[in-house]
């Protein structure tokens, strides 16, 4: 008898030499949450990840999304400076 588990496995496999072998699953990853209101954008010439905040129209940048999200969330609750 077949599981939906047994065939996702075995459509994943792939022949190494004569003993199958199972593909890595990539993890899935969410996007970073930003604050409603916040626009932020990766940077085509600098790299650089950059968010303009709702109030104060403050500019923020840092060098992952994952961080930027952070220091978003952190000017908008006052705890940076």
């Amino acid at each position: 008898m077949r599981t939906v588990s047994d065939s996702v496995i075995s459509s994943r496999a792939v022949m190494v030499g004569r003993i199958p072998a199972v593909a890595a699953v990539q993890p899935v990853c969410a996007a970073p949450w930003f604050p409603p209101g916040v626009m932020h954008w990766r940077g085509e010439a600098t790299g650089s990840w950059w968010a303009m905040t709702p109030r104060g129209g403050r500019l923020i940048e840092a060098a992952t999304e994952e961080a930027l999200a952070y220091e978003v969330r952190q000017v908008m609750a006052g705890l940076a400076v």
